[in-house]
């Protein structure tokens, strides 16, 4: 099994933030902190090559997994449900 899991460092250790089995082997990729300096703006982000947009964004979209995958209020909600409402009949 393969998860991404992603954690803090606390006092120099690696603190996950979900608990992991006993025994499981661990891989940590060491990320650069987002500060001001390494946003860009849409505008920015649109002048550089194809294929430096797709690495930032395939970051940034590693960086979101984990909350998409276990916050449920991210993803549990209806796109039409304002137009398609089944609960009223």
């Amino acid at each position: 099994m393969t998860a991404v899991v992603t954690g803090l460092v606390s006092n120099g250790l690696v603190v996950p933030c979900v608990p992991l089995p006993e025994g499981v082997r661990v891989e940590i990729h060491v990320q650069e902190p987002v500060t001001e300096a390494t946003r860009l703006s849409p505008s920015e982000l649109r002048k550089l090559p194809p294929e430096q947009i797709d690495a930032i964004l395939a970051k940034a979209a590693a960086l979101a997994e984990w909350d998409y995958q276990n916050d449920k209020e991210l993803t549990g909600f209806d796109a039409f449900s304002e137009e398609c409402d089944d609960d009223s009949e």
